[in-house]
């Protein structure tokens, strides 16, 4: 990741004549255009994206690249150690605050500021070290700024216009989609007090389920309980439910 203090910049504006050598205008259209379609194949050939609930979603690189074909660089303004605890829990909490700039190289402007924090009680950053949170919120921050600025060239280049490092959240609900809710655990977990199964190969089963975090294990699971349930007239006192089981069992198997 490329940025740069005040000074930096200074130094590459005075290193530069004009703008950029051969970058963007984005003033004409049709210089956008061109600059969309560059972006677009840069970033297909170098995979610059994640691929987050069927959507592409551009990873900081891209939007530093694009930066670049501009005559923009990212400027950290600050990283704020915002760490506390919950006063209810006592928990501790590390977090961080990034404030990045935007800064043209032809003009020393700020053309866009973003603004990002990081935490270790998100879902996927719970085992990060305080190194990596303050990285991420910085890595956040620079995403933001560009995305306020070029969100739209990104659309433009087929690519969402947020930035995959602010998409976390959206891939722990998509990995929560593939793992087995509480109502069908309960369901195996009915097949085991209902299956021939030893004490020990109930015990052994129930802790399975609990660890079970895919279908495809699901059903293996589902499937072997179902062939070690007990017969019908070794249910003691059946409900309503273990009847039309029976019922169907029998049905099924062409017995009526």
């Amino acid at each position: 990741m490329s940025d740069f203090t005040r000074g930096e910049v200074a130094d590459l504006k005075n290193a530069t004549i004009g703008k950029v050598e051969g970058g963007f205008n984005l003033a004409k259209p049709a210089q956008s255009l061109q600059l969309a379609s560059v972006l677009q194949k840069f970033v297909r050939e170098n995979n610059l994206t994640s691929k987050i609930q069927g959507k592409e979603y551009a990873l900081i690189e891209a939007w530093q690249f694009a930066g670049s074909q501009l005559g923009l660089v990212p400027v950290i303004q600050s990283i704020v150690n915002v760490s506390g605890s919950n006063v209810m829990t006592g928990d501790a909490e590390i977090k961080y605050m990034a404030t990045v700039d935007i800064v043209s190289l032809e003009t020393g402007r700020t053309m866009s500021r973003g603004i990002a924090i990081c935490s270790n009680k998100e879902y996927s950053k719970k085992k990060f070290d305080e190194y990596a949170i303050a990285s991420m919120a910085q890595t956040r921050a620079i995403g933001k700024g560009f995305r306020n600025l070029l969100g739209w060239l990104m659309k433009a280049a087929g690519v969402e216009a947020t930035p995959a490092e602010e998409m976390d959240f959206a891939k722990h609900e998509e990995e929560l989609k593939n793992i087995p809710d509480e109502g069908e655990r309960k369901l195996l977990r009915e097949l085991v007090f209902g299956s021939d199964l030893t004490e020990d190969e109930k015990s052994a089963a129930l802790t399975a389920i609990e660890f079970c975090t895919d279908y495809k294990r699901y059903q293996q699971i589902e499937h072997k309980l179902s062939a070690r349930q007990k017969p019908f007239d070794q249910i003691p006192n059946p409900d309503q439910r273990d009847i039309k089981k029976h019922v169907k069992n029998i049905t099924g198997n062409g017995n009526v």
